[in-house]
C-alpha cells in the first residue's frame, strides 16, 4: 500500500533535527532564575566525509521566525550544499522558556555561545532577517569570536529599521499596549482561521501560495530540484508547518513587538540604542581587530568582515526610506579598510517572502557559504 503524502510528510515534519533542545543555566543576573528550555533545528546531515568543522550558519529568524523556517526549502538547501544550519527558536517561541523583556537581548547573547558550545560548533556564518538584524548586531558585539577567523560573514535579509527613521508602521505606536500584548493571540487566529501564512517572519500576510506561482518558479533552486521527495511532499508542508507552529507556544511574540517598536519601559535593544549606533560600535571593533592582529607576531591577518544585504522590492515593514536609511548606516561611514558591504533589491520580493525559494537569493548565499568554508 503507497503512503500518501499527507503521511510522508508528517513523517517529514516528526524527524528528530527538526525538534532538538538543551537546556540555557539560571543566571539571576540575567533574568533566569531558573533553567529554562531552547528549542532548535540543527540540519547536519552527519556525512561521513564531511570535515570537522565544515560549513554552519546559524540563522536568525524574524519576529516568529524559529526552527519551523528550516523545514522544506532550507533544509533542502542545506543537504544539496553539504551546510549545517542551526536555527533556535526565541524566547516564549515554539518550545523555548521565557524571559522577561528587559532580559531578552541578555539571555539571546547567554544563549548563542552555549547552543554553539552544546552542538561542538566553532564557527557560523549568519543569515538574518527582519528583526532578527538587532539579535545579530549584539551577536556582533559580544560573540564575533564564532564567525569564522578568517572568512567572516553575516546577511541581513529585509533587515529590520524602527519606524522613527522608516516612517513606516507608524500606526502602530498609536496602539495601546494592553492591544499590542494581545498580537500573538490576534496573529495565531488570522493564520489559522482567515489567512494563509508564509512562514518566515511571522507578519500577518497573505502568502505565495504554489496556486499563484508559474510552473518554472515552482522548479527553481530551494524546492525540488536538488530533493524529490521534498517535491512530492511540498503542498503538504504548505498546510501542515503553520499549523504546527501555531499550535506551539507563540507568546514570545508580544515581547518581540514590544522589542521591535520601543515599546512600554523595559524594552532594550542590548548593547546599543538604534541601528546606526550599532553599526559603528561594529566598524570601531573591527578595526580594533585588524589593529590588534597586525600588531601580533604570529602572522595571522583579520580578513575584512563580509557583509550583505538584501532588500525587498515591496517592503511593506521598513519601506524605500527605512532601506535607504540602514544603507546609509553602514555607507556614511569609512568602513571599506575592515568591512566589505554590498547590498542589492531583490525582484518581486516583499518584506515576508525574501527568503523564499522562488527568489533564489537563499539558494545563492547557501552556495557561497559552502564555497568560502568548504
Amino acid at each position: 500500500m503507497a503512503i500518501s503524502s499527507h503521511d510522508r510528510a508528517l513523517e517529514y515534519v516528526s524527524r528528530i533535527e527538526f525538534h532538538q533542545s538543551f537546556i540555557l543555566p539560571a543566571s539571576l543576573e540575567a533574568g533566569r532564575p531558573s533553567p529554562i528550555r531552547i528549542t532548535y533545528s540543527d540540519l547536519d546531515y552527519r556525512l561521513e566525509d564531511r570535515k570537522k568543522n565544515g560549513p554552519v550558519v546559524l540563522i536568525i529568524g524574524g519576529m516568529f521566525g524559529g526552527r519551523y523556517l528550516s523545514m522544506g526549502s532550507w533544509d533542502g538547501l542545506a543537504k544539496k550544499h553539504r551546510l549545517r544550519c542551526v536555527v533556535p527558536d526565541k524566547f516564549g517561541m515554539g518550545g523555548s522558556g521565557a524571559v522577561p523583556l528587559e532580559y531578552r537581548v541578555q539571555a539571546w547573547l547567554d544563549m548563542v555561545p552555549a547552543l554553539l558550545a552544546h552542538l561542538c560548533i566553532e564557527h557560523v556564518a549568519i543569515i538574518t532577517h527582519s528583526n532578527g538584524t538587532i539579535y545579530t548586531l549584539n551577536t556582533l558585539l559580544q560573540s564575533r569570536h564564532i564567525l569564522h577567523p578568517t572568512r567572516p560573514f553575516v546577511a541581513f535579509l529585509a533587515p529590520w529599521v524602527h519606524p522613527s527613521h522608516s516612517g513606516s508602521l507608524t500606526a502602530l505606536s498609536l496602539v495601546p499596549e494592553g492591544m499590542l500584548s494581545k498580537w500573538p493571540s490576534i496573529a495565531k487566529f488570522m493564520n489559522t482561521k482567515v489567512a494563509p501564512m508564509f512562514m518566515f517572519s511571522g507578519q500577518i500576510v497573505n502568502s505565495i501560495t504554489r496556486s499563484t506561482l508559474p510552473d518554472a518558479q515552482l522548479e527553481s533552486p530551494g524546492q525540488g530540484d536538488y530533493d524529490p521527495e521534498l517535491k512530492i511532499i511540498f503542498p503538504e508542508l504548505e498546510r501542515l508547518v503553520p499549523k504546527l507552529f501555531m499550535e506551539e507556544n507563540m507568546s514570545g511574540g508580544a515581547d518581540e513587538a514590544f522589542f521591535s517598536l520601543k515599546r512600554g519601559d523595559k524594552w532594550t535593544w542590548g548593547l546599543f540604542a538604534d541601528i546606526d549606533e550599532a553599526v559603528s560600535m561594529v566598524v570601531s571593533q573591527e578595526r580594533g581587530l585588524v589593529l590588534a592582529a597586525d600588531s601580533s607576531q604570529n602572522g595571522f591577518r583579520q580578513e575584512k568582515l563580509r557583509i550583505e544585504v538584501f532588500f525587498a522590492e515591496s517592503d511593506l515593514m521598513i519601506g524605500k526610506k527605512g532601506q535607504e536609511w540602514f544603507s546609509q548606516c553602514w555607507q556614511s561611514q569609512n568602513i571599506t579598510d575592515v568591512i566589505s558591504y554590498t547590498d542589492e533589491m531583490v525582484p518581486n520580493s516583499s518584506h515576508e517572502t525574501i527568503g523564499g525559494p522562488e527568489q533564489g537569493r537563499l539558494a545563492r548565499l547557501f552556495e557561497e557559504i559552502a564555497l568560502s568554508f568548504g
